[in-house]
C-alpha cells in the first residue's frame, strides 16, 4: 500500500507541469517549470520536499523522454502514463482540459494502477536501442520522402508531351520509368512546358539512385546494430532487420508487459470481449480491436501473410481455424495473435540472456 505522495508530469515542447495528490487523489501542490536542465533541477527538488517517491509521466517516448531521463537519474520510479488514462480521470470529474489538470489527472491515473510500466524513454532503458531508434528514424524519414518524390514524379511524366511518353514504358515501376528518361532522345520536345519539366526530372535520377544507396546503408547499420544487441527476432520467418528493430524501439523493455495477453492488447492483435450474459462463464462474444500500436499490429501482419506463404506451420494453422468456422480474415487475426505471443517470448527470452552477469555467460 502506498504511503507516500504521488506526481503527475504533463511535458510540452518548451515547458512541463508537475502535479502532487496525497494516497487519496487529494491534490496537493502543482507547478510549472521550463524543459531544461534548470527546469528538471527545480522539479527534482520540488518532488523530494514533498517526499515524492513514484512519478508518473505522459509522452516520456515524445516530449517527456528528457523528463523520464532526468527523473529516473534522480532515482525516482518513473511510469508511463497514457493519454487514455489521464483523459479518463478528466472525463469521469468532467473538469477542463489544462496542463495543471492534465499532470494532476496523470498523478491520479497513476494512483489508480500502481502496476502501469516503466517510462518508454529509451536512452532510460537501453542507449542501444536508442541508437537503433535513431537510425530507424533516418531511414524512415529518407523512405518517406523517397516515396512522396516518386508520387509526384509520375503525375509529372503522365503531363509529358506525346512524343517522349511514348518512348517510356506505360507500366512498371515509377523508378523504372523514371531512370528510363536517361536513355530516350529527348531533344525532340514539342513544348516549352514539356522542356522545362524534362529539365528538373532528368536530374531526379541521380538523386533517387543517391537516395536508395543512402538507405541501403542504413539497412546495414541497422543489421550490424541488431547483431550487437543479440536479438532473436529476426530467427522468426517474415521478421527482417526493419522489422526486428520496430518492434525492439517500440516495446522498449519488454517486461513492462506481464503476460502476452498484455502485449497482444498493448498491439491492437487481441480480440475485445463483447459479451452480455455470461454469467461466471467466459465471454461468447468478442470484436475486432481497432486501438493498439498500428505499426507492431503492421509488423506482425505482413509477418503473418510472409508465414503463410511460405511455412506448412502457418497454413495448417490458418486451415484449421477455418474449419472451426471462422472467417479467413478472422483466422488471419487469430494467427496474428500467435505471432504476438511467440514475439513476446523471444523479446523476454532476449532480455533475460542479455541481463545476465557475463561470468554467467561465460561458464
Amino acid at each position: 500500500m502506498m504511503t507516500s505522495p504521488i506526481a503527475g508530469i504533463d511535458p510540452h515542447q518548451d515547458t512541463y507541469t508537475i502535479g502532487v495528490v496525497d494516497t487519496n487523489g487529494v491534490e496537493l501542490a502543482h507547478a510549472v517549470f521550463g524543459a531544461s536542465a534548470a527546469g528538471y533541477l527545480a522539479g527534482v527538488e520540488m518532488l523530494t520536499a514533498h517526499g515524492v517517491e513514484l512519478v508518473g509521466i505522459e509522452g516520456s517516448a515524445g516530449w517527456g523522454a528528457h523528463a523520464a531521463i532526468a527523473y529516473v537519474a534522480a532515482g525516482f520510479d518513473c511510469r508511463e502514463v497514457p493519454p487514455q488514462r489521464t483523459a479518463a480521470q478528466r472525463r469521469a470529474r468532467r473538469l477542463d482540459k489544462t496542463d495543471h489538470v492534465d499532470a494532476i489527472a496523470a498523478a491520479r491515473a497513476l494512483l489508480a494502477e500502481p502496476t502501469l510500466g516503466p517510462v518508454q524513454a529509451l536512452e532510460v532503458y537501453d542507449p542501444l536501442v536508442a541508437k537503433i531508434e535513431a537510425v530507424l528514424e533516418h531511414r524512415r524519414m529518407l523512405v518517406s520522402t523517397r516515396t512522396l518524390v516518386l508520387h509526384h514524379v509520375q503525375d509529372q511524366i503522365t503531363k509529358l508531351p506525346i512524343e517522349i511518353r511514348d518512348q517510356l514504358t506505360a507500366s512498371g515501376k515509377i523508378e523504372g520509368r523514371l531512370r528510363r528518361l536517361e536513355d530516350i532522345d529527348t531533344s525532340i520536345v514539342s513544348t516549352a512546358a514539356g522542356e522545362y519539366r524534362l529539365s528538373w526530372l532528368i536530374p531526379l535520377v541521380d538523386q533517387d539512385r543517391a537516395a536508395r544507396r543512402q538507405i541501403r546503408e542504413l539497412e546495414r547499420d541497422i543489421d550490424q546494430l541488431l547483431d550487437e544487441h543479440g536479438t532473436t527476432l529476426r530467427d522468426e520467418p517474415g521478421i527482417g532487420p526493419i522489422a526486428a528493430a520496430t518492434l525492439l524501439t517500440e516495446v522498449g523493455d519488454p517486461f513492462r508487459f506481464a503476460r502476452e495477453s498484455k502485449f497482444a492488447r498493448w498491439c491492437g492483435t487481441g480480440a475485445v470481449a463483447l459479451s452480455s450474459g455470461e454469467g461466471t462463464g467466459l465471454p461468447v462474444k468478442h470484436r475486432l480491436d481497432f486501438g493498439g500500436n498500428r505499426r507492431i499490429n503492421s509488423t506482425l501482419y505482413i509477418a503473418s501473410v510472409t508465414q503463410h506463404r511460405d511455412l506448412d506451420e502457418a497454413r495448417t494453422f490458418i486451415d484449421r481455424k477455418v474449419a472451426e468456422g471462422k472467417t479467413r480474415r478472422e483466422a488471419r487475426r487469430a494467427h496474428k495473435r500467435h505471432l504476438a505471443n511467440r514475439v513476446i517470448r523471444r523479446m523476454w527470452k532476449d532480455e533475460s540472456r542479455r541481463r545476465e552477469p557475463a561470468h554467467v555467460i561465460a561458464a
